[in-house]
């Protein structure tokens, strides 16, 4: 028997007007969530008003990519007076969405809920192409983790104890690559 091949995690984009559309396949993990981060944020910062993820090919999240989706949904909100919408869950990522609060600060839609004024921007998936996710350093991972995960808390403080150790963990992991850092010629 062999081994079940896992896909690999990848985001495809697309920006048309004020909409940045994100097709996420595989795992929405932290090896992507840097790359969604920069993504989106740039999409922001050119005026898009909104940011539209398919999850139609979405097996899974975990925190640091929600977390990074709450970071996006708050800076988009502020600058632009825009929203973050998730389209095509499934009720396991559904669930995940509301185990952490982001379902307060993202419109989600389970597959076959979409309402039609997104349609016309899930056609948008023929100009998608794959996001550039380039090498990412451990402290740019770091640094994104520790991000989202300090925004999941900002979100819902109930999410504390949850994330209290990672906290700790990523905090530490940092220092110690500042301290080699400095160490090295």
């Amino acid at each position: 028997m062999s081994p079940v091949e896992q896909p690999l995690d990848k985001l495809l984009v697309a920006v048309h007007d004020r909409t940045a559309y994100v097709h996420v396949q595989g795992r929405g993990s932290f090896k992507v969530s840097t790359g969604l981060k920069q993504f989106g944020m740039a999409a922001i910062d050119s005026r898009c008003q909104r940011i539209i993820l398919d999850m139609t090919e979405c097996i899974g999240m975990d925190s640091t990519f929600m977390g990074v989706l709450a970071g996006l949904a708050f800076h988009i909100r502020k600058m632009a007076g825009g929203d973050i919408v998730l389209i095509n869950l499934s009720p396991r990522t559904r669930g995940l969405l509301g185990t952490l609060g982001l379902d307060q600060i993202i419109k989600p839609f389970m597959t076959g809920d979409m309402p039609e004024e997104f349609k016309r921007d899930a056609e948008l998936v023929d100009k998608m192409f794959a996001l550039d996710l380039g090498e990412t350093t451990d402290r740019s991972t770091a640094e994104t983790m520790l991000e989202a995960h300090e925004t999941l808390i900002e979100l819902a403080p109930d999410n504390l104890p949850k994330f209290k150790d990672v906290l700790t963990f990523l905090r530490q992991d940092l220092k110690k690559m500042d301290a080699n850092k400095q160490g090295s010629p």
